[in-house]
């Protein structure tokens, strides 16, 4: 198969925010590794150091160097979502990347190697009209589970008004229902009439004209919304290839940290399975005074053993918090490594903010989540994982929330207590569904399935030039 695709080139063109870009790279990695496809990955200047690690991994593959354009919406000089203010929602940064095309256009008429294949973010919807012109199909990769890319299709073509009733989606299944603040921050943040939240909308709108979709979810997490996205598509080039697996070993991304991979595994062998807490809230969020004073506060009085990464802030621990908790927990300032982490035997339960890509490493781990959701599409995340897997206890809920200390610390020993050396029934479905994982991504898997139907399907169309 790698010979019969070995002609095949594809233009990749990701969304500079970490949790869409790194698993769309991974996910083209794999196609490259196995598949034979030559890479052409579209990337400004100032984010080219980030892909680095993927261009070194993957020798087929090449960075499309383009300058962002100026645009009068994003802050002059910014080309990633992390350095947005926070009055400017991420996906506004698909304007001035939009404003690439005539230059993308022009690059793929001229080269020897012609492009075959488009697959970009779905945040870049207005890449559909670019495969067009170039001739060639688009397949559009969601960073999100099935549930929320069918929830962020209904709200932009519906357009729900804000109101204070639960907002009823009575066409997906098992009909869901939210309050108007829970539904993705990117619809809350839309602005009818606004000509920059127009392009968005349009630009959402226009991934349902895609010749193909990649969900990062698999068929025993997702399955009644995995079939809703293909009959609402109209066609089954709906390709659910998760978890996506990050290429490399666990380590291998990481940043600098204040806790070793030494120390880490020295203060693990103290633990016994299933014993420890860890909580991480991602890479974009860091916990208010009062949110972390009830987190420490919470972890002291449960007693149970944690492991908190806090990210790049240490103000954030309330005084004393090391001192009273010595012995029980580690803090990790800087990056965590997050995989690792999770995967280790000794860890039992991860309150997450229930961001898709935690939420796929924890599944993979089989740890119970306890969830928190503070923005994006993390509150669709929770709903699924509580209400409908049901390996995950809520937490708190809001960007906003400070929950009760004593709540928060019963959470805590519940999602660690062993009842008479066997799991608990939430335990034991989380192993379930990490076994589901780790078998959909094997060979013969319903991921890895989706994997080869991709490539017989690209190789069906004939489009080698």
């Amino acid at each position: 198969m790698a010979t019969q695709n070995s002609t095949k080139h594809i233009l990749v063109i990701p969304y500079p925010a970490q949790g869409h870009l790194v698993p769309l790279l991974d996910l083209v990695h794999l196609f490259s590794l196995r598949h034979g496809f030559s890479l052409s990955v579209l990337v400004t200047p100032q984010n080219l150091p980030l892909i680095q690690p993927f261009l070194s991994s993957t020798p087929a593959a090449s960075p499309l160097i383009f300058p962002l354009p100026s645009h009068p919406t994003i802050p002059s000089g910014i080309e990633h979502s992390r350095h947005l203010p926070p009055n400017i929602h991420h996906a506004l940064l698909s304007l001035p990347l939009s404003l690439l095309k005539p230059q993308i256009l022009s690059w793929a008429k001229s080269i020897p190697n012609p492009i075959s294949l488009l697959i970009s973010d779905s945040f870049l919807g207005w890449t559909e009209s670019l495969a067009r012109e170039i001739g060639v199909p688009r397949v559009y990769f969601a960073c999100t589970g099935a549930l929320a890319t069918a929830l962020i299709d209904y709200v932009f073509l519906h357009v729900p008004k804000k109101s204070n009733e639960l907002i009823q989606l009575d066409s997906l299944p098992s009909s869901p229902s939210f309050p108007f603040s829970e539904l993705p921050q990117m619809f809350c943040s839309y602005k009818p009439g606004d000509p920059d939240w127009e392009f968005i909308r349009e630009s959402i709108l226009a991934n349902s004209c895609s010749w193909g979709v990649f969900t990062n979810t698999f068929h025993a997490l997702e399955s009644e919304y995995i079939s809703y996205l293909k009959n609402f598509y109209g066609h089954n080039r709906v390709w659910a290839v998760g978890p996506i697996q990050p290429t490399g070993p666990p380590t291998s991304r990481g940043g600098n940290s204040s806790v070793s991979s030494v120390e880490l595994e020295k203060w693990f062998a103290t633990c016994p399975p299933k014993s420890v807490v860890y909580v991480c809230f991602g890479s974009q969020y860091t916990p208010s005074e009062s949110q972390a004073c009830a987190i420490a506060s919470a972890l002291e009085l449960s007693r149970v053993r944690f492991i908190w990464a806090l990210g790049g802030l240490s103000s954030v621990i309330p005084e004393g918090f090391k001192e009273k908790t010595k012995g029980k927990g580690l803090v990790i300032r800087g990056w965590a490594p997050q995989v690792e982490i999770l995967q280790h035997p000794a860890v039992g339960s991860f309150l997450t903010h229930s961001g898709w890509n935690s939420v796929l490493e924890g599944v993979m781990a089989g740890v119970t989540l306890l969830t928190w959701p503070m923005k994006a599409e993390q509150f669709v995340n929770a709903k699924l994982l509580v209400e409908a897997v049901g390996i995950a206890a809520k937490a708190a809920s809001g960007s906003d929330a400070v929950p009760e200390v004593e709540e928060l610390a019963k959470v805590f020993v519940e999602s660690v207590r062993m009842r008479t050396g066997s799991l608990t029934a939430m335990q034991e479905k989380a192993v379930e569904m990490q076994r589901e994982a780790v078998a959909a991504v094997k060979e013969g898997g319903s991921s890895h399935k989706d994997i080869l139907d991709f490539i017989n399907a690209v190789s069906l169309l004939g489009i080698n030039k």
